[in-house]
């Protein structure tokens, strides 16, 4: 994966010299209307858009045992038309491929509109086509791993709040817990089950934590059925290593992957790269970038003031002073701009063109960037 946040500025000598190119020649793949529509193109299409309460079709039938047991439960609470009857609190728990998604959305479907789908990150809210909701009896939340305490105990007092229930958890509805407690934790924050949490809202959190008294565990990887026994060998190391349970063979297994031994090393070109620093990032993808043989625009940021010149990266939410862009150049977003369609944080795509105002070129701020 090539991005385009490289984190150290780098001197441009592959390729097309940046000064030397022309950086209007994408301006002809569209109309001067195109172009001036661009910088508020997603606000406009945001507000012409319709929701789709569409999802995807469900065969229950073809649930797992404790896929099915989940779904029962759910689905005894909705047709419970006591007024008396207590909130659902359900946590699901299951590794990549043991079918959560696919339970939310037939859940989804049984609660219709009654039902909002969230989770801790924009892009796993977009896999099972989340979004924000009000006036309803249940709230999904996916990958709650990374849901903290505080953000727990705020989510209970906001339900609370917002219906005037202060004597019931989360103000009378309902919450469905689903993801892996084995994922990453909450960043920032203590995860739910801390027995010393950090503040009073933490411990509001931790509290209404202890109100689940319901949790089914998937465990049939709907993934790997007729997958090759090496496959399912290295599916069965990560599952004892993340519980610290490794073995000798295990150890021997990795070694076999270690890269003085593997053969096929061209097919892992395009492979997601992790680095422990930010400067090997920088390294990595300045090389990268230089292999599109693509001119590279040094772009610089543009501040309100003086003091905003000096601020760190990391008190700016992560936006550097600095960002190089190419064709072909794989990006990812780093905020939320419309979850709905899927342009949310996380999302990649790859820079199609590159458009700057007539007479502007890089350092200048482009008008757009196609994606």
């Amino acid at each position: 994966m090539v991005l385009s946040d490289l984190h150290t500025p780098f001197e441009i000598s592959e390729g097309i010299p940046e000064s030397a190119h022309d950086w209007h020649l994408d301006r002809v793949n569209y109309s001067e209307q195109q172009i001036c529509e661009m910088p508020t193109r997603i606000k406009t299409k945001k507000e012409d858009y319709t929701i789709d309460e569409q999802y995807d079709v469900v065969d229950i039938n073809s649930f797992s045992e404790m896929q099915k047991l989940a779904y029962d439960i759910v689905k005894s609470h909705f047709d419970d038309a006591s007024s008396e009857k207590e909130s659902l609190c359900l946590i699901i728990n299951g590794v990549a491929g043991t079918g959560k998604s696919y339970l939310i959305n037939a859940i989804r479907n049984l609660l219709q509109g009654k039902c909002a789908v969230t989770a801790t990150t924009g892009k796993a809210a977009y896999n099972i086509k989340g979004e924000n909701l009000n006036n309803v009896e249940y709230i999904i939340i996916d990958e709650y791993s990374m849901l903290g305490q505080v953000t727990f105990g705020w989510i209970d007092k906001r339900g609370k709040q917002a219906t005037g229930c202060n004597g019931k958890v989360f103000g009378g509805k309902s919450l469905i817990l689903t993801g892996d407690p084995g994922q990453l934790p909450p960043v920032a924050d203590k995860p739910l089950y801390h027995s010393k949490p950090s503040n009073a809202v933490g411990e509001q959190g931790y509290q209404a934590y202890h109100m689940f008294d319901k949790v089914i565990k998937l465990a049939v990887n709907q993934r790997v059925q007729g997958m090759s026994s090496e496959q399912v060998k290295f599916r069965d190391l990560l599952l004892r290593l993340r519980k610290g349970e490794s073995t000798v063979n295990d150890w021997e297994l990795l070694l076999t992957r270690q890269r003085s031994n593997i053969s096929n090393l061209t097919e892992f070109e395009d492979a997601t790269r992790l680095f422990y620093s930010n400067e090997q990032v920088g390294n990595y993808n300045h090389d990268q970038l230089a292999k599109l043989e693509h001119p590279i625009a040094h772009i610089n940021a543009r501040h309100s003031s003086a003091l905003a010149k000096t601020i760190s990266a990391d008190d700016m939410s992560g936006l550097e002073p600095v960002v190089f862009l190419a064709k072909g150049a794989r990006v990812m977003l780093t905020m939320s701009l419309w979850p709905s369609v899927g342009l949310c944080n996380g999302a990649t795509g790859t820079i199609v063109d590159i458009i700057f105002e007539n007479n502007h070129q890089p350092p200048d701020l482009p008008i757009a960037v196609i994606v």
